[in-house]
Parts: C-alpha cells; structure tokens; sequence
C-alpha cells in the first residue's frame, strides 16, 4: 500500500466518523423534536382532561343549585298547604262551637298555590305576644289598633301594656303616640307578627 492509499484511507475513516457524529447529533436533534411533540400532546390532553372536569363540576353545581331551589318550592308549597288545613280545621271547629253548619267545601284541598297572596287580602293578623307572664298567641282582624289589642290583652290576662316592640323590622310601638292608632295591617303586622310586651 502506498502512501497515498493509507492518507486516503485516514480521510475516509475521519469523514465517516464526521458523517455518523452528523449523523447521530441529526438523530438526537430529531428525537428532541419528537419527545417536544410528545410532551406539547400530552400538555395538550391533559388540559383538556381538565377542561373537561371543570365543566362537568360547573354543571354538578348548578344540578345542586336547581335541586336546591326546587325543594326549597316544593317545602314552600308544603307549608302553604299545611297552613290551609290548619285554618279550615280551625273555621271547621269554629263552626261546630257556634252550632253552625260547617262550612262547605267548594274545592278540593288546597292544591299547591300558585303565589302568596299579597298583605292586602289578608284579614286576619295572627299574632305571638310575649308578655312577661308567658307567650300569647292571638288572632285579630287586620283593622284592629293596637290600642285595642292592648286592652283586649289587659282585660284577658291582666298585663298592663306600654310598649310593643318588634324585632324584625326593628320598631317600637308605644302607648303614649300616635302608634297606637295604628291598624295591625297600617303597622305591617299582615298576616303575622310577633311582638314583645313591655
């Protein structure tokens, strides 16, 4: 071999070392490239996964929300329909301590309402009085004063009356102004109050 062939050879086994380092620096640059990619698919799908979750916790919470409102009406129109078998039980006991016929029914009972009513159509104020002897439950007209009750309620239990206080709203009534000619309905005590008796 002469000595060209052996420099010749040297080159060559150099310029395939070059090309094959090339060759794997081009590999590795392209399994870079596809690990990146990998990696940016799998960011991707997770985002989405949580996307996914955040719409569906949205939707549980607005299922609830819904649920919620909906029991809440259907307890509303329980009490309301309750409190309608109370009060024709009551004109039903009424009727029979006055020796009356009792009332007829044209209706069937009270199907569930579809609004309350307004204070306007009421005309009786139930009321809870505290008096320092105990709690009095009442029932009275809406046009009775509170002067009246105040009589009524000193003449049946013996409690000298100054002062009606409510706490929500926050008012006081008292027996030397003006606010005992008020009516229970001009005084917002339709359909029910309860007041403290001082």
């Amino acid at each position: 071999m002469s000595e060209q062939d052996k420099l010749d050879k040297k080159r060559n086994e150099r310029l395939a070392v070059s090309f094959s380092g090339a060759a794997i620096l081009g590999l590795t640059r392209s399994a870079q490239e596809i690990r990146r990619k990998a990696t940016k698919e799998g960011q991707d799908v997770k985002e989405a996964l949580q996307n996914k979750e955040r719409i569906k916790e949205a939707q549980a919470k607005r299922r609830e929300k819904q649920e919620e409102i909906e029991a809440r009406k259907r307890a509303l129109a329980k009490i309301e329909a309750d409190r309608a078998e109370r009060k024709r039980k009551a004109e039903l006991e009424k009727a029979q301590r006055a020796g009356q016929a009792p009332p007829t029914q044209a209706e069937a009972p009270a199907p569930a309402p579809a609004a309350p009513k307004p204070a306007a159509a009421y005309t009786e104020a139930r009321l809870r009085l505290q008096t320092p002897t105990g709690t009095v439950m009442k029932t009275f007209p809406a046009e009775t004063t509170l002067f009246e009750v105040a009589h009524t309620l000193a003449s049946e239990s013996g409690v000298e009356v100054n002062t009606f206080t409510q706490n929500f709203p926050k008012k006081v009534f008292d027996r030397n102004s003006a606010d005992f000619g008020q009516t229970l309905k001009e005084a917002g005590m339709v359909p029910s109050a309860a007041l403290i008796v001082r």
